[in-house]
């Protein structure tokens, strides 16, 4: 189990050798999320201590996850789009047994679904997925590896989606309601697998966050920034707008339901930003085929992390108001599955093009 209070002193004592910590500085406790424990440091900076990954790309071994948000770092260095990286260790030192990165601190809030964040957030993305499109930007090619290149995202989406769920179906004490609806998406989604090669008739790829949560968005009067790449990957643009509009994502949002006007309006904002009407033809094409299994894949997901979540918080909810908070949320989920699920196959049942 961590213990912040000691990774604290720990990364202190190392920061502090390093020379990137004064022995007067404040070393402050930003928050403490699934992968990673943020701290800020003087300066407008931010340390990003990777700690955890719930990731099964990553097979458990959470300081990849620093390699792979500096890869991706590197790529997007003077793009705006997000942190600007800083200093970084990659692997773990004699002194200290994680991995960090230190990036700039970006001043805004947590998105919050109004419309005037809405258009913020879609414009943003519309710049990431026309990177590809700059000359004079750097190749996909220099995120391989470790950045994946997903050829065939329904496949993929698929299997992980089962993979994620299966700690709930083989769970002892899991609910038969629940087991059944789990088991019941999964099929309906089997059924939309056909439909991959359209994605090859009306091609784009680029690099795509994949992780919507509204705190993974930083918000403020110029843009909007994302924050967060563990669930980055090369693929499909879909998989930003399905991740952004799935009802488990927005549901993180306090319980929030996006009105199907507001998700309409959000859609039309990223066509129009993106400037190019052949690429927003193919984007509504990879949107209708690949747009739901994001979500069908943070459903199942979710009934899994019920499963592993404790062991990650449990001990420390009294040492951390965000482990406590993530707690809170994980119960509410549970609460509001049933209607989850049934946005879920609804979006499952949309015409295909």
């Amino acid at each position: 189990m961590l213990n912040l209070g000691q990774l604290q002193q720990a990364l202190r004592s190392h920061l502090q050798r390093r020379h990137l910590l004064g022995d007067g500085d404040l070393l402050d406790l930003l928050a403490h999320g699934e992968a990673n424990v943020i701290f800020r440091l003087p300066g407008d900076r931010l340390v990003r201590v990777a700690v955890n990954t719930p990731n099964q790309r990553f097979g458990g071994d959470f300081s990849r996850v620093t390699e792979f948000e500096w890869t991706i770092l590197r790529y997007l260095q003077g793009s705006g789009l997000g942190h600007e990286l800083l200093g970084a260790q990659i692997h773990p030192s004699d002194d200290l047994p994680y991995t960090y990165l230190i990036t700039n601190y970006i001043p805004g809030g947590p998105m919050d679904y109004s419309r005037s964040h809405l258009a913020q957030c879609a414009a943003t993305l519309a710049r990431l997925h026309r990177l590809p499109l700059q000359p004079d930007y750097q190749q996909l090619e220099s995120l391989e590896p470790p950045v994946q290149r997903v050829s065939q995202p329904l496949t993929l989406f698929f299997q992980e989606a089962r993979d994620y769920a299966q700690p709930y179906l083989d769970f002892t004490e899991a609910d038969p309601d629940i087991v059944h609806m789990l088991e019941a998406v999964l099929a309906k989604a089997e059924t939309r697998l056909a439909a991959e090669p359209l994605l090859a008739e009306y091609p784009h790829v680029c690099l795509v966050h994949s992780d919507h949560t509204y705190e993974n968005w930083v918000v403020n009067d110029q843009q909007a920034s994302l924050v967060d790449w563990e669930w980055a990957e090369i693929g499909s643009p879909a998989g930003d707008l399905g991740h952004f509009l799935s009802p488990v994502t927005i549901r993180r949002y306090h319980g929030y339901q996006m009105p199907a006007e507001d998700k309409q309006f959000f859609l039309n904002a990223y066509y129009d930003a993106l400037g190019d009407a052949a690429l927003a033809h193919k984007m509504k094409v990879h949107f209708a085929v690949f747009g739901a299994f994001p979500a069908l894949r943070s459903l199942c997901w979710t009934a899994g992390y019920w499963v592993t979540a404790r062991r990650w918080y449990a001990g420390s909810v009294e040492e951390s108001a965000s482990a406590a908070a993530r707690m809170a949320r994980l119960q509410e989920s549970q609460r509001l599955f049933p209607q989850m699920w049934a946005e879920v196959m609804a979006l499952l049942e949309e015409p295909l093009p």
